[in-house]
């Protein structure tokens, strides 16, 4: 015989809209939820950081080795040229200040790239004493060197009015400079060239 006494405590089993004796919804907080699965969300948000992070570096590293390639690919000659050819059309736009600056900026770039100086890290006198310690600059373009660094500075540091002859005597130096240079090193390799040539004909 069933027992209906153990039920007796249990109104809503009179109630003809309870289909069924399931458990009660309980609802956590968000709170609640976080600390719950705080080891798991610890371990996902490290890993999504480290991804990021890694995104980042490889992104990074990509355009930097992309930069060098292009830096590499650009002849400094060639480079030094088109750069001093575009200052001579702002000549006229230009102070004679920021004229120099720029034309001794293209300058040490070129003595940087063409023969592995730190021509853009010395001042004035570091370069000129770095210059006399190299023998392919002491013996042809020490003096030419220094004139250009001493009017440089000049025009650069000096309160006195530039004449437009200053001007154009840096501009004929540092372009002579660079052409001359240039073909010196052609020159150089095309003998280095010659001289293999024959060596390999006479063995």
């Amino acid at each position: 015989m069933q027992d209906f006494t153990a039920n007796a405590d249990k109104p809503y089993l009179l109630d003809p809209t309870v289909e069924s004796d399931g458990p009660l919804t309980i609802y956590k907080s968000l709170w609640q939820i976080l600390l719950e699965n705080y080891t798991w969300i610890s371990i996902l948000s490290l890993a999504l950081i480290v991804i990021v992070f890694a995104f980042y570096f490889i992104r990074k590293r990509k355009k930097s080795s992309k930069a060098e390639t292009i830096e590499e690919s650009v002849d400094p000659y060639e480079e030094a040229l088109l750069a001093i050819e575009e200052l001579q059309g702002r000549k006229l736009k230009l102070e004679p200040k920021p004229f120099v600056f720029r034309l001794s900026e293209i300058l040490r770039i070129y003595v940087q790239k063409r023969f592995q100086m730190p021509a853009m890290e010395l001042t004035g006198e570091e370069f000129i004493v770095e210059i006399a310690s190299n023998p392919f600059f002491s013996r042809n373009y020490e003096d030419l060197l220094r004139d250009f660094v001493d009017q440089g500075d000049r025009v650069k540091y000096s309160k006195e009015a530039t004449e437009s002859s200053q001007i154009n005597l840096l501009l004929d130096s540092a372009l002579f400079f660079v052409k001359d240079t240039n073909k010196r090193i052609e020159d150089q390799e095309q003998a280095k060239d010659d001289g293999g040539k024959l060596a390999h004909i006479k063995n």
